[in-house]
């Protein structure tokens, strides 16, 4: 299944976006939680604060279908 990561800033550079500035594309096994795909992708969840999909916020426990596409938000970080 395939599933589209989305971030900005900081965490984008993480991410290695691969279909634009800003998404990954990524190809995962049905089933697998947020939090597994982004082990999977050698992105450690502790540098997502809050994913969103569909204009509600998505569970890092919960599995994403195929196609979705999720916004991952970084920890607000200020000087």
């Amino acid at each position: 299944m395939v599933i589209y990561l989305k971030a900005g800033s900081e965490l984008r550079l993480k991410l290695n976006p691969d279909v634009d500035f800003y998404t990954r594309r990524v190809e995962t096994e049905e089933g697998k939680t947020l939090r597994e795909i982004l082990k999977d992708i050698r992105l450690a969840p502790a540098f997502v604060a809050f994913a969103y999909s569909e204009g509600r916020i998505f569970s890092l426990d919960r599995a994403p279908r195929d196609g979705q596409s999720i916004t991952l938000q970084p920890p607000v970080s200020g000087g």
